[in-house]
């Protein structure tokens, strides 16, 4: 128990030290996010840290427990050999998205290197979604043969969603927030819980002073650790239903849907960014903190709103009607702006 307690005075004041002395360091970081008046309209060239902040805070919760309090990593990791696997995928996430920050790598060499890191790690770890217990549907369904597929398929498709959403200064932070609490809630190992919520408080405050983005490497990284933590607690029974996840990560699942979809009706790369995404329609901007708060709502509506109505199928329905919506609403809007 001391150990924790040393441990979060430790990550406290590492973090500590990455916001107030960041002009003492920053200059060694060489990663740079420059404004080119199509997708990236922000004014000035701006580093893009937040996945190295999220890295090191990983880093020093490993290397800390692996010196001081190996049970620890125990309870989360059930083996060094998943330690390992888990910290090499998690260095490999990060380093593909910091070269994709660095030179735009094109949008299939980028899938093919992260599917080729996860697959990897689901075989090597065997972390795998085997089944899909759904609260409304009495049937459990097992994925057998197919498990291993589903899996990846599952992974790729969040760390895509959740890229996308990596636009707006603010927003993937925050609902980052919402993410881990909800993991440590569901039975993740606080220690390490604590040294990524500290690690994205740090990022939300450079971010919130315009000095760094989370970028490739931040988002990619982020959502493989979530998505491996998920999976863990859902076959650990920690979490019941498969539906119970869906209802954090719903808003995502419903963005990358309507884009595919959209793109492949339009002709379009569906692998090719734009800027047709929830925080373009709706504009957020930091003078308009309402849509902002919409926004964010609307990420963690269908969780708080599973408990109310107790029907997680109603819930997906009518956040899914609202969230299509709303699209309809704001779009309508920003064409009636460009053409009026």
């Amino acid at each position: 128990m001391m150990e924790s307690y040393i441990f979060l005075f430790v990550v406290l004041f590492f973090n500590f030290f990455l916001v107030f002395f960041f002009r003492f360091y920053s200059h060694f970081f060489k990663i740079i996010d420059r404004p080119d008046g199509q997708r990236k309209l922000h004014k000035k060239d701006v580093k893009v840290f937040g996945g190295t902040i999220i890295l090191l805070n990983l880093l020093l919760y490993i290397l800390y427990f692996y010196c001081f309090d190996r049970n620890d990593l125990l309870k989360v990791f059930h083996s060094e050999k998943e330690l390992a696997v888990f910290l090499i995928a998690s260095m490999s996430i990060y380093l593909i998205g910091l070269v994709d920050d660095k030179i735009n790598l094109p949008a299939l060499n980028k899938l093919i290197l992260i599917a080729t890191t996860v697959s990897i790690s689901i075989f090597l770890n065997n972390n795998l979604i085997q089944d899909i217990h759904l609260s409304f549907f009495l049937t459990q369904i097992y994925l057998d043969k197919y498990s291993f597929i589903f899996t990846l398929f599952s992974y790729i498709i969040f760390m895509n969603a959740f890229n996308m959403l990596d636009g707006i200064d603010l927003q993937v932070g925050c609902y980052s927030c919402f993410l881990i609490i909800f993991l440590i809630f569901s039975g993740l190992e606080e220690t390490i819980g604590i040294a990524i919520f500290v690690a994205l408080l740090a990022y939300l405050k450079l971010n919130y002073d315009n000095k760094i983005f989370l970028g490739d490497n931040g988002a990619l990284l982020l959502a493989y650790v979530f998505s491996y933590f998920f999976i863990k607690l859902y076959n650990s029974g920690s979490i019941q239903f498969s539906d119970e996840i869906l209802m954090v990560l719903l808003l995502p699942g419903l963005e990358i849907t309507r884009l595919i979809f959209e793109r492949i009706f339009s002709n379009k790369n569906i692998l090719k960014g734009d800027r047709n995404h929830i925080h373009h329609i709706i504009h957020f901007n930091r003078k308009n903190y309402l849509r902002f708060l919409l926004i964010q709502t609307l990420f963690v509506a269908p969780y708080f709103l599973s408990f109310a109505f107790k029907n997680n199928l109603a819930v997906i329905i009518f956040c899914s009607a609202v969230y299509f919506l709303l699209i309809l609403i704001f779009r309508k809007k920003r064409n009636t702006k460009i053409y009026s």
